[in-house]
């Protein structure tokens, strides 16, 4: 059976091409059109990413027995597929996309996003958070949570990830930049924290209730402190102390949630979907201060997922088949590019590139890394989801001095946000890796290792409860912000200057299984340094998506002023300009 998914709302677009319950490929839009988030607009009509899929496959829309999505996907985006396409509820579909590909044959799901499909549309009634029990085949809802639409679209009652966002709108943020809000909330302080109590209330069912009057008192509150506040330095600490504030608050809405989901399915596995699970910080704490054991989180955890479950749904659950033997998935699904289309961007780029001839790919880049530079990788299919792990990276040695700020300025992003690492699986399970020369240590508290769909765990260290705010000058300057204070330990190394403000890493987990190619470049570089970890990041620039071709890899390559180019099996050096080499 030959099963086209899509996925999205109004944003994050998506197709997912499953054979015989394996997925075949899976892309999202943005990758295609090259607008961040694939918000709707005219190429909406184009549906790209369903080409793609297809066409890697050599298959057509005649060739497809089942078309599926989520029934709050715009139906701009799938019009062509009309009458033929099969929509499904949003929040099922999350769900889907966590538990199929999970290692477990049994859980509690949680999704929780910012709104699902409509209940009522006519009184524009919405689903917010839905719980379910899994088993098997079968996804059964235990609990759903309703909430009212503003006349102008903008809020939704009950929801949890509308009051996060509602917090990154009034601090100036766009939407869809909560990570923005999450890492400046680790420079605050809890000066808002009680008046936010006033504005939800939670019920002895997991619930969470906020009516759309208090989230315009809530927008009212921030909008008069940062009113209240001095450019510079006091501006950016009420922003930071409002970040904070709703950043508790969302951690103690999500932990009230998972205790009830618990209590109610006697499971030790959870599996999370819904764009609230982009949040790491919060979901690291609900694997520490819940009663489940395992937890599961995919990588596309947003409605670019939704694709994917909606596929797997169709399989599972319209099909008829048995959920037998859980192999192990990749988040790996985008297509692999042929050498020959590698050579064919690289020669355009001309004299802005030169090989760097290396028997050892993996070693030499390793080495390389080692020395300082800053190398992108391009390999292989693209991962599916807003993480890089490994396949479409710029990797570093964050101890090198002066890598953080190059980062930060090659990707063009703003100094407070911290970077993610990358290490094997194996060390990320001894919690204890060997300590490398000329590495600053630090206790990465919080942190967690998820290598993506064939992980089963996330993995808490630290201290349940939030450190005192880490800054200790202005951190309106982060250029004059000295490395956080936080508890240095020669247990972990990691570099203080790429943490976020309270000490806290995202790390990715990577087996020989996962991605042979990158396993092996960690182990040369562990056995170069003695450190296990590598500062991690997407290969783009701020504000695009992560590079999908060979061409667009070579382009934001240069654009970046990076070091070297690992693409396919081949090593390039960018050439210095004339004033690069005299200074």
């Amino acid at each position: 059976m030959l099963i086209l998914g899509l996925g999205g709302s109004i944003h994050d677009f998506s197709a997912c091409l499953l054979h015989k319950g394996k997925i075949v490929c899976a892309i999202e839009e943005e990758r295609l059109s090259r607008s961040k988030q694939a918000f709707v607009d005219a190429s909406t009509f184009r549906c790209k990413a369903a080409r793609y899929c297809l066409d890697y496959a050599g298959v057509t829309e005649k060739d497809v027995d089942l078309i599926i999505g989520a029934d709050n996907i715009e139906s701009r985006y799938y019009a062509r597929y009309v009458p033929g396409i099969r929509l499904m509820n949003h929040h099922l579909a999350h769900a889907a996309s966590a538990f199929y590909p999970s290692p477990f044959t049994e859980a509690a799901v949680l999704v929780a996003d910012g709104r699902g499909s409509y209940l009522d549309r006519e009184n524009k009634i919405v689903e917010t958070v839905t719980y379910y029990a899994a088993g098997g085949g079968e996804i059964r809802e235990i609990r759903k949570v309703a909430g009212r639409e503003s006349d102008d679209f903008r809020n939704v009652s009950n929801s949890a990830g509308l009051f996060y966002l509602a917090v990154t709108e009034e601090i100036g943020f766009g939407p869809m930049y909560d990570e923005k809000t999450l890492a400046v909330s680790a420079y605050g302080t809890d000066r808002l924290v009680e008046p936010f109590r006033a504005f939800y209330s939670l019920d002895d069912e997991g619930g969470f209730s906020q009516t759309l009057g208090q989230m315009n008192e809530l927008r009212s509150l921030i909008r008069a402190e940062l009113g209240r506040s001095e450019s510079g330095g006091e501006l950016f600490r009420t922003k930071a102390d409002a970040a904070y504030a709703v950043q508790v608050h969302l951690e103690r809405i999500l932990i009230h949630a998972c205790r009830y989901l618990h209590k109610r399915t006697g499971s030790d596995n959870l599996c999370l979907a819904g764009s609230v699970f982009l949040n790491y910080a919060a979901v690291n704490r609900l694997l520490r201060e819940t009663p489940f054991k395992r937890l599961y989180l995919p990588p596309a955890v947003g409605d670019a997922g939704a694709a994917v479950g909606s596929a797997l749904y169709g399989h599972y659950v319209l099909g008829g088949h048995h959920r037998g033997a859980l192999l192990p998935a990749t988040p790996y699904l985008g297509k692999p590019y042929p050498a020959e289309a590698m050579e064919e961007a690289v020669c355009k780029a001309g004299d802005f590139l030169e090989e760097v001839k290396a028997e050892d790919v993996n070693g030499q880049a390793a080495r390389l890394l080692s020395e300082g530079n800053l190398v992108a990788v391009f390999r292989e299919g693209a991962e599916f989801g807003p993480k890089a792990l490994g396949n479409r990276s710029i990797l570093a040695d964050a101890g090198f001095p002066g890598n953080i700020s190059r980062l930060n300025s090659a990707k063009k992003r703003e100094d407070f946000r911290p970077f993610d690492y990358i290490l094997l699986e194996e060390d990320a399970g001894k919690g204890v890796p060997p300590q490398g020369e000329r590495r600053f240590q630090a206790h990465a508290a919080g942190a967690y290792a998820s290598g993506g769909l064939d992980d089963a765990e996330c993995v808490g260290a630290g201290q349940a409860d939030r450190p005192e705010p880490a800054y200790q000058t202005d951190p309106a300057d982060p250029a004059s912000r000295t490395n956080p204070a936080i508890p240095v330990t020669p247990v972990t190394p990691v570099n203080p200057a790429s943490l976020t403000a309270e000490g806290t890493a995202q790390m990715h987990a990577i087996s020989p299984g996962l991605n042979a190619e990158m396993a092996a470049l960690l182990e040369n570089y562990k056995r170069i340094t003695g450190c296990p970890l590598l500062l991690n990041t997407s290969f783009n620039l701020d504000g695009e998506p992560m590079v999908e071709t060979p061409a667009e890899a070579v382009r934001c390559f240069l654009k970046a002023e990076l070091d070297v180019l690992l693409m396919g099996n081949k090593l390039y050096r960018r050439k210095k300009t004339e004033g690069e080499v005299q200074t």
